[in-house]
């Protein structure tokens, strides 16, 4: 029995963590895992984020942590059976996992800010930025079970942020500097540059499509945040969500894009014109086309998709 399962037991869990080959939705919404999309809101009354999970459609909105800090950052285990998210209820972010049965663990329990947790392809890890080091975020790879001590993969000066694996598991995308670069899993070898930004650009918040052909990620290239597809290797940059050149808005943003289990739809959050400058959660195809918003009700982002 690992650390986790037996703490988990301990605050009466009754589905402990393993790696099972069963799907295992949350008993709050029906259309759970593996069809749902989670995300944070602050909706419904609530003056902190919270996380929802709802249906690839947008229906059935449905708040699965109920406490008083912020939640977000959220990301679904491969099995379907565990969301993690960060959470300030320590007064700082720590990266905590919930089961099926919304029990809570910090996994972290760190006085540093743990941030942008991610699972690995086989659940077996979870990848995640901490500026423990020095007041600078890096990139640290911890066991999904919270056993044994993170490991560092990437060493300040330089910031390393928004961590996210290849289909494989055997690579990891994240921001180093103002750039997307690409490195192996274990941190070996030099990482490889995939966006050459210029400042006041910045480039974060990457994600490998399931068939590890394409990245999605956000840049401010433009003046303004926007998401962007790019082949794997770094060719082809093209923005998805540009800006209505006839619009004087500076309210426009989209990033945190995540990718359809099928690999056809890129979620994302975004604030325009057309949502009152709040964040929403939107979807459209993978050329931008069919572009649909998703949430509507108070402020609402950072979908993942499992």
């Amino acid at each position: 029995m690992n650390r986790l399962t037996l703490r988990l037991n301990q605050i009466g869990v009754l589905c402990a963590l393993a790696v099972l080959s069963a799907p295992c939705a949350f008993p709050q919404n029906a259309g759970g895992p593996p069809e749902s999309i989670v995300f944070y809101s602050a909706g419904d009354g609530h003056p902190n984020n919270q996380i929802y999970t709802m249906n690839p459609d947008g229906s059935s909105p449905t708040q699965v942590t109920f406490d008083s800090a912020s939640d977000v950052d959220p990301d679904i285990s491969p099995n379907g059976k565990y969301i993690v998210f960060t959470s300030n209820q320590t007064g700082n972010n720590d990266i905590y996992i919930m089961d099926r049965s919304g029990n809570t663990l910090d996994l972290t329990n760190n006085p540093a800010n743990d941030e942008w947790a991610r699972f690995s392809p086989d659940g077996k890890e979870i990848a995640f930025d901490s500026n423990r080091d020095g007041g600078v975020f890096e990139i640290f790879i911890m066991n999904a079970d919270g056993s044994g001590v993170p490991t560092q993969l990437t060493f300040p000066p330089t910031l390393g942020r928004y961590p996210s694996w290849s289909p494989d598991g055997k690579r990891i995308i994240f921001r180093r500097g103002i750039d997307i670069y690409e490195m192996k899993a274990d941190g070996s070898g030099t990482p490889t540059q995939l966006t050459n930004e210029a400042p006041p650009s910045f480039a974060q918040m990457a994600n490998f499509s399931p068939n590890g052909q394409y990245i999605t990620f956000m840049s401010f290239r433009e003046g303004y945040c926007s998401v962007f597809l790019m082949n794997s290797d770094g060719t082809g940059q093209t923005n998805l969500t540009p800006k209505d050149p006839a619009d004087p808005s500076t309210s426009w943003c989209s990033r945190a894009p995540a990718w359809s289990a099928n690999g056809h739809e890129i979620y994302f959050m975004s604030f325009r014109p057309s949502t009152g400058g709040h964040n929403q959660v939107f979807v459209m195809n993978v050329d931008a086309s069919n572009l649909q918003q998703l949430t509507s009700v108070g402020v609402n982002g950072e979908p993942r998709a499992r």
